[in-house]
């Protein structure tokens, strides 16, 4: 008796340390039960499992782990019910309740000052996705006759997605040292495009405060680490940029550079890989008018020719993927389609000293230019002789 006498106050302290040195998740979820819950770690790529819970009728959870020496950022993920992002520091106990019906939505959290911001910035986001989805279906519902409409629905568009930067500039700048200003930066309208350009010199200087301001505070971060190495590949790249413009500018065309930009699937597709085909090399925007007419008249000799060895590689001005993606399918373009969505800036437009829009080069079959802007029946001779 004696023994375990002086043993529980040594047990007791233990106990206090561990429950010290430890992080928290809990709470409760309706709706529920019997569904299975992971506890995910969020790397830089992927997630990793970490636990899980088969959620009871009561739907409480907990989980919890070794105190976290920077801020993390984990996952709650409910299948078929969505995600839940959680940006987890030291040993805090967070409190988390929602309803499955409406998972990632819907929930509300405690004690967490890193994840309220999270969920703050996605509920912003999903309002713009929102608000463009909606500005979309009005710009395709629109008389394609009336130009002004369909321009006064871009603007809008393109208003919302300024005013969602500036949301996000102004809450870099007030958490410059937080994770979350980390995460608001990464925010992606899909799997391959995020709403920040790190290339756009506005959007860099929120991307360039955020680097240096935690690399003050967590230099061996890998999160901190690679940001910080983002932002030194984006200059780079711009110190080259600034180099070709001397070049660029009084350059003619006798060089044609290869093209190498992504798909609106986030695929690389080459220029030079298509050698051997006739190639139309042809820049055009979605929010260009004559653009879009001239790519009616393009789809007709494409549907002609294509089969005989014709490919077309379109490259947009684009600085929005979301109009540029709608643009493809509305039209219905088949062909190569590929952007470094710099609007006028862009690399390839200046590479082949593009000074309008819609403009074209016709490669033969061994790669040489034959001819340039080409449009209509001039187009249409030029593809039969090309053709034979």
């Amino acid at each position: 008796m004696k023994i375990i006498k002086l043993l529980l106050p040594i047990i007791f302290i233990i106990t206090a340390c561990s429950t010290k040195d430890q992080f928290k998740v809990e709470g409760k979820i309706e709706n529920a039960k019997g569904k299975q819950l992971y506890f995910e770690k969020l790397g830089l790529a992927t997630s990793y499992p970490i636990d899980s819970v088969k959620l009871t009728d009561k739907g409480e959870f907990s989980f919890k782990g070794d105190r976290l020496n920077q801020p993390t950022f984990y996952l709650l993920n409910l299948p078929s019910s969505g995600l839940i992002t959680l940006l987890l520091d030291s040993i805090e106990t967070v409190k988390v309740f929602a309803d499955a019906d409406n998972f990632a939505g819907g929930y509300k959290i405690r004690n967490s000052i890193g994840s309220a911001y999270i969920q703050i910035l996605n509920k912003q986001l999903l309002k713009l996705k929102s608000t463009v989805g909606e500005l979309i279906k009005e710009y395709n519902v629109a008389d394609k006759a009336d130009a002004k409409k369909q321009q006064e629905v871009i603007n809008k568009i393109n208003d919302a997605i300024d005013n969602h930067k500036k949301f996000i500039g102004d809450f870099v700048m007030d958490n410059p040292r937080s994770f979350a200003s980390y995460y608001a930066l990464f925010q992606r309208w899909d799997d391959n495009t995020m709403v920040m350009n790190i290339m756009d010199k506005k959007d860099q200087i929120y991307y360039a405060t955020v680097a240096t301001s935690l690399n003050l505070l967590y230099p061996e971060s890998e999160r901190v680490k690679h940001l910080y190495n983002y932002v030194l590949r984006a200059k780079s790249e711009q110190r080259k940029e600034e180099s070709w413009k001397s070049v660029i500018k009084n350059a003619d065309t006798s060089s044609f550079p290869d093209i190498v930009e992504k798909n609106i699937n986030g695929e690389v597709v080459k220029l030079s890989s298509l050698k051997g085909k006739v190639v139309i090399l042809s820049f055009w925007a979605s929010w260009d008018k004559t653009s879009r007419s001239a790519n009616n008249s393009l789809k007709s000799i494409y549907n002609k020719y294509h089969n005989k060895g014709l490919e077309i590689y379109q490259v947009s001005l684009d600085r929005s993927k979301v109009l540029w993606e709608n643009a493809i399918k509305t039209d219905n373009l088949p062909w190569i389609n590929v952007s470094d969505l710099r609007y006028t800036e862009s690399i390839p437009a200046k590479e082949y000293n593009v000074k309008r829009i819609p403009s074209n080069f016709i490669f033969s079959r061994k790669g040489e230019v034959i001819g340039k802007d080409l449009y209509g029946q001039r187009l249409e001779e030029k593809m039969r002789e090309l053709m034979k």
